[in-house]
């Protein structure tokens, strides 16, 4: 069975310091990782501008992630508007021959 895959960009709302973001975001993916559906959710931050993320997810199921945005962290992360979602890309992993 196929993993869910996601990539999404995100940026630092106006008025919300990048290094404040960071570790909001480094909070968020703590505790994102030891969700039961979650295989991977790496946050990395831009080198040229670092009011801009990206999250890179694996998910065992699309439901696994819609269940994500039930949890409490992921409501309490949302809740402090300090990122705009600028994609949300689902992806397909190509196998090599």
């Amino acid at each position: 069975m196929d993993t869910f895959l996601v990539s999404a960009g995100l940026k630092t709302c106006a008025g919300k310091s990048s290094s404040d973001t960071l570790a909001k975001l480094a909070k968020l993916q703590a505790q994102t990782i030891k969700e039961p559906g979650c295989m991977r959710f790496d946050l990395l931050q831009h080198r040229d501008n670092p009011t801009l993320f990206t999250l890179w997810e694996e998910w065992h199921s699309e439901q696994d992630l819609q269940a994500h945005f039930k949890a409490a962290h992921t409501l309490e992360y949302l809740a402090l508007e300090q990122t705009e979602v600028l994609y949300v890309e689902k992806l397909v992993r190509i196998n090599g021959a």
